[in-house]
């Protein structure tokens, strides 16, 4: 085989390379679809809200003397920042290599929390500690049904007799206990828990009447709007 024939084999597998690398980052992207959504999620928080809450959080006006204008009077501080991050580490350790539908539970959690925060300014505050608690709680028992269940599926039927009396007793007990763990932690990772984050979700979304002037306005918003009024 000359030169000429092996550049023409090579271009024409070029496009079957190409095609198997496309498909191969397109697989790879769809198996870790949950974790990515999650992270984009958590980044878009850590950058919009988080930075927003953290800024208000920290400023502190000068005195008159200063100048009228506000200072964070030094470094700003990132917990809001650093908990974003602690709760996106604590789920991405749970869902990791974990089945349907867990993940993508877990990813409808960051992105309703995500849509939740950016459009209810005035509640904003609040809504990213419930959101953070909500999806740290579900992390936390996701991890935890798992070592449960991981520590069950290691047991054998001598070490479930040392505790109950004989091996008999044992094989029943290992079965029944399994099936109805497994049941209740089923429940409660996909409908229990999830469940309770929406629905706070969409208790904090009506709690409060929206503005007739401006919906979308925050509190400072509004503060301003009224000093504004009130010195004309």
């Amino acid at each position: 085989m000359n030169e000429l024939d092996r550049i023409s084999l090579l271009l024409t597998d070029l496009p079957v390379y190409l095609a198997n690398g496309v498909l191969v980052i397109l697989y790879w992207l769809a198996a870790h679809m949950p974790a990515l959504t999650s992270l984009l999620c958590a980044l878009l928080m850590a950058w919009l809200p988080d930075a927003e809450i953290q800024q208000r959080a920290g400023f502190r006006p000068r005195r008159s003397e200063r100048g009228s204008s506000g200072d964070s009077g030094g470094k700003m501080p990132r917990t809001a920042q650093v908990m974003t991050g602690m709760v996106l580490a604590a789920w991405i350790i749970a869902q990791w290599d974990m089945g349907a539908p867990v993940p993508w539970i877990g990813a409808a959690m960051w992105v309703a929390g995500l849509a939740a925060i950016l459009a209810l300014s005035a509640q904003r505050f609040n809504l990213l500690w419930y959101v953070k608690a909500g999806i740290a709680m579900y992390a936390l028992a996701v991890i935890g049904s798992r070592i449960y269940l991981g520590y069950t599926a290691g047991l054998t039927p001598e070490q479930w007799a040392a505790l109950i009396g004989s091996s008999e007793s044992a094989a029943v007990v290992i079965a029944n206990t399994r099936s109805n763990v497994t049941t209740i932690l089923l429940w409660a990772l996909w409908l229990i828990v999830p469940l309770g984050y929406f629905s706070m979700l969409v208790q904090q979304i009506f709690i409060n009447p929206m503005s007739m002037v401006n919906p979308l306005a925050g509190a400072q918003d509004m503060l301003r709007a009224l000093r504004v009024r009130d010195s004309r």
